[in-house]
């Protein structure tokens, strides 16, 4: 894996590697995975190091609780643990990682020092992090390359601005849908019936006037568009992301799109394009009307990404999704060549309010959700849908709440 320069330092991720090890040697009992050497020595040497990590949750291989440093210093080599989550580290270098005893809530204490003498589980490290080479960097030019969008495009997303304002003019009922004792649905509180005819009217009269579908082709190819982020909780996902669809042999172009304020460092664009991923930025799209703001939800950036990236055919996915096989053949599923769109269901149960249906129809009132994790569509087939999924989202403050129940 390719570490961006000035970006991501090998001690920091540390206790992510071992993390990762640490559930790799465990797959290895089950003969789940061959890369990883798992052995139980006949005769473990000292324990002197053994400490016991206490874990972030109840899974037995969650990350640490203290993840900015690991001591191996014995404060219960010889004591026995508490009964909460974690496990037992009993050696740790650039070669190997050595636990035992990993457990979750309300488990058995134990003490570490004597299992990891009798029970230890090795895993083996492929090489230890090396510093990569400088990439050579043009901070003004790669940083306006990133923030620049096509002139035709951007004249695409005023004109659908323009049909999407103003506000809508239409109250929900009173009560956040995101409190069971407060939601308006629960409490049979419905939208009257001439705000829930005036939106109606809006729809009909955007979808009547939305500008079509580009036909200059403005929007060429296939590609994969990722929504990324330098905020902690972002900062790593989209690299692993890259990296996980260019293993599988997968040569489709890929778009991750930052918002105006988490661009990456030029050093990092420099890097991403050496991973062939274009760096798009929000930018432009700010405050022109179409959900892109300084207050904007994380998910209203997808429709923005998706419709205005390059390409027609597209494989939306969330920064945190790991692509297993090369994601080209997608393209070419019968499911997808025959409506132009691909979509997985979510956990969840429909949640939709009863006035949703009054506005939108009765097609509306499903039992399941759809994962926006991962989505395919061809945006030449789809557009109308696809505009007015942006004209949904950026009403944000009145869709959201009458179609779901949890944002």
């Amino acid at each position: 894996m390719s570490i961006p320069a000035q970006g991501i330092r090998c001690d920091s991720l540390r206790w992510l590697v071992v993390l990762c090890l640490l559930s790799l040697a465990t797959r290895a009992l089950s003969r789940m995975s061959a890369n990883v050497a798992f052995s139980v020595p006949s005769s473990f040497g000292t324990t002197k190091g053994a400490g016991f990590v206490v874990g972030s949750s109840c899974n037995p291989f969650a990350l640490p609780k203290v993840k900015r440093y690991i001591s191996l210093t014995p404060t219960r080599r010889n004591e026995l643990t508490g009964m909460g989550p974690g496990y037992c580290l009993c050696d740790d270098d650039d070669g190997k990682t050595i636990i035992a005893s990993p457990k979750g809530c309300g488990s058995e204490p134990v003490i570490c020092g004597k299992l990891c003498a009798e029970q230890p589980l090795k895993a083996e490290k492929n090489r230890p992090c090396q510093k990569q080479a400088s990439v050579e960097c043009d901070e003004p030019n790669v940083r306006k390359k990133a923030l620049s969008t096509p002139k035709k495009v951007f004249q695409l997303a005023q004109r659908l601005a323009s049909e999407v304002n103003p506000h809508l003019g239409a109250k929900l009922p009173s009560g956040s849908r995101r409190d069971l004792y407060k939601d308006f649905v629960m409490h049979d509180r419905r939208l009257p019936k001439s705000d829930a005819e005036r939106v109606k009217l809006r729809i009909l009269k955007f979808l009547r006037d939305a500008p079509e579908y580009p036909a200059d082709q403005i929007f060429e190819g296939r590609g994969i568009v990722i929504v990324g982020g330098t905020s902690p909780k972002f900062a790593t996902s989209f690299w692993v992301a890259a990296h996980a669809v260019r293993r599988t042999g997968s040569n489709l172009p890929i778009e991750v799109w930052f918002p105006g304020g988490e661009l990456p460092s030029c050093m990092q664009i420099a890097e991403l394009e050496n991973l062939r991923v274009h760096v798009r930025s929000f930018t432009d799209f700010e405050n022109i009307g179409i959900g892109v703001s300084e207050n904007t939800n994380r998910f209203m950036f997808k429709i923005i990404a998706l419709m205005f990236s390059a390409f027609d055919e597209v494989l939306l996915l969330d920064a945190d999704n790991i692509v297993l096989r090369d994601p080209d053949n997608i393209f070419h599923w019968e499911s997808y060549l025959s409506t132009g769109s691909l979509m997985w269901k979510d956990f969840w149960q429909g949640s939709s309010a009863p006035d949703c249906q009054e506005v939108l129809g009765n097609s509306t009132a499903l039992l399941h959700t759809h994962e926006s994790g991962q989505v395919v569509v061809k945006k030449s087939s789809t557009w109308t849908a696809l505009s007015l999924a942006l004209f949904m989202n950026a009403h944000s403050y009145f869709f959201y709440p009458l179609t779901v129940n949890y944002m």
